[in-house]
This record gives C-alpha cells, sequence and structure tokens, in this order.
C-alpha cells in the first residue's frame, strides 16, 4: 500500500514536470488544427448555401471527408507522440542530474525501482493516452462546428456527420490496439530511458547513434566473415530499439512474415493492407513481441542499478 502511494506522488511528480510535453504540446496541436479548420468549415458552408446544383450529393461527399479529416488528425497526433515520447524517455534521468535535483530524491525514501517505473507508466501509458483524448475531442468539436455552421444554413448534417463508421471504427480500433502498442513499444522506450540513466547529456543523440554503430560494426563483420545474421540484428536493435514507439509499427513484422513467401515487398505490403488487421491481438502470439518485452524489462532493470550507483 505504502509503494502504492509512492507511485501516486511520483507520477504527479512526472507530469507536474513534464506537462509542456504531456499536455500543452497536445493542445497546442489541436488548438492548430481548430484554428486552421473553422474558417474552413464556415467558407465551405457558406459556398454550399450559393451553389444552385443539388446539395443532396455535396451532403454525401461529407462522410468521405470526415473520415479523411479524422485520418489525418489520427497522424499528425502520432507524430506528436512519438517526438514527444522520445524526449521525454530520453531526458527521463538527464534533467535531474542536470539541476541536481537527483541528490534531494535520493533522500527520501523512495527506491529506485519506482522511479524507474513512474516514468515508463509515464511514457507507455500517459503519453499515449493524452494524444489520443486530445485528437477525438478536437475531432468531435471540428465535426460538430461542422455541423453547426450549415445548421446556420438549414442543412441538417448531424445524422450525416455523426453516423460516420469509419470515424467511430477508427476510434475503437485505436482503443483496440493500445495494448498492443504499450506492449511493442517497451523495448523501445526502455532502451531510451537505460541511456538516459547511464549518459550525462546528450542522451538523444547517442540513443539513436548506439544502435547504428552497432549495425555498422555488425554489417562489417558480415562481410568479412559472411554471416547470414545481420539483417535480423538490424531488426532486433534498429527497429525494436528505435522505431517501435511509431504506433502501428508492428505492421512491419507482418511484412517480413509475407516478405519471405512472396519475397517481394510491394506484394508483402498488399497483402498485409488486405488481410491483416492490425488492431488484433495476434500478435501477443509472437515471439517477436515477447522477446521484446524481456529485453525491455533486462533494460529497465540495468536502469535501476545504474540509477543505483550514480549520485551525481
Amino acid at each position: 500500500m505504502k509503494n502504492i502511494t509512492t507511485l501516486k506522488w511520483l507520477l504527479k511528480r512526472e507530469i507536474w514536470e513534464n506537462k509542456v510535453l504531456l499536455i500543452w504540446s497536445n493542445l497546442v496541436l489541436a488548438a492548430a488544427i481548430l484554428f486552421f479548420t473553422v474558417p474552413g468549415i464556415f467558407w465551405l458552408s457558406e459556398s454550399l448555401k450559393k451553389t444552385d446544383g443539388p446539395h443532396d450529393l455535396q451532403i454525401n461527399e461529407f462522410a468521405t471527408q470526415v473520415s479523411h479529416y479524422f485520418t489525418s488528425g489520427l497522424i499528425l497526433f502520432s507524430i506528436l507522440l512519438v517526438l514527444t515520447m522520445y524526449s521525454y524517455a530520453t531526458a527521463a534521468f538527464i534533467d535531474e542530474r542536470k539541476d541536481r535535483s537527483i541528490l534531494f530524491w535520493k533522500s527520501l525514501p523512495i527506491s529506485d525501482e519506482l522511479t524507474v517505473l513512474s516514468k515508463v507508466l509515464v511514457a507507455l501509458i500517459l503519453f499515449p493516452v493524452m494524444s489520443l483524448v486530445t485528437m477525438t475531442i478536437t475531432t468531435l468539436t471540428a465535426m460538430f462546428v461542422l455541423c453547426v455552421a450549415y445548421a446556420m444554413h438549414g442543412i441538417s448534417l448531424f445524422s450525416v456527420v455523426f453516423s460516420v463508421d469509419n470515424v467511430w471504427m477508427q476510434i475503437g480500433l485505436t482503443l483496440k490496439s493500445f495494448p498492443v502498442y504499450i506492449t511493442w513499444a517497451l523495448p523501445a522506450i526502455s532502451w531510451m530511458i537505460f541511456v538516459s540513466s547511464l549518459v550525462k547529456s546528450r542522451a538523444g543523440m547517442w540513443a539513436i547513434l548506439i544502435p547504428i554503430g552497432l549495425f555498422a560494426i555488425t554489417a562489417f563483420i558480415n562481410d568479412i566473415v559472411g554471416a547470414a545474421f545481420v539483417k535480423n540484428f538490424a531488426y532486433a536493435v534498429l527497429f525494436r530499439g528505435i522505431v517501435s514507439i511509431v504506433p502501428d509499427s508492428w505492421s512491419y513484422h507482418y511484412y517480413l512474415e509475407e516478405y519471405s513467401q512472396t519475397l517481394s515487398f510491394p506484394e508483402a505490403m498488399q497483402h498485409v493492407a488486405l488481410k491483416v488487421d492490425l488492431a488484433s491481438w495476434k500478435i501477443f502470439a509472437t515471439a517477436d513481441l515477447w522477446l521484446g518485452v524481456i529485453a525491455g524489462v533486462a533494460m529497465l532493470l540495468l536502469a535501476v542499478r545504474v540509477r543505483r550507483s550514480r549520485g551525481d
């Protein structure tokens, strides 16, 4: 019970110290999207009012337009999510050593395990949740403004816009794939937190350069010895170690499976797009995911040991 209370306070600390990345960045993006969207909505409503042609065709096109709008918002918020998670994870232990606040936190009866756990929970859960909630509210707000703008001209779009199946389906699929994303992104987040605990500055740079350097050395050895493990090493170190924080990046796992059968990436991509449900939990039955989890947990344990041994 005491550990749970301590963990709650640590989570509050992380939210307070990183509210710019966690909260304000999403709000700024949402405001920017609405700022450029709302004037366009009223302009479109005025143009529709002045059009002499049939309105039914134009109204029916809104279903597709709203779906595309939601997809665009999803992409923008996904890009922001990757950037903010990367910035947070790579600076997880840098800042507290830079401002010497680590001395204060180490003087408290707080274990290093709980400190690392709090940072992992913020990165893997709070950042994606904040991004998803803000994106959904932004989209629904724009949809509501669209309906109000057209209602001012006597055109009702509420039943058309808010019954777009693709929007609610995408929201449902995003929620369904949330556990997959958390598990899949664990090794990348763990690697970044471990590097942050290990180096004194520029953890973001080292988190990328070290895997690239290891890959370059492996590729060089591969050319000399003729070993055939360089592709698997590149996938494990570069892709799973860095790119795994990108939403839906586990689709590449299916691409590799299809490529091994078709030997053609275009065909593999086509097969995955048509056959594979990326929100499906079938990925939990693969060794790829669980090996990443094991590697992620191991790196977090190393981060705990490093932080415990260092007081600088």
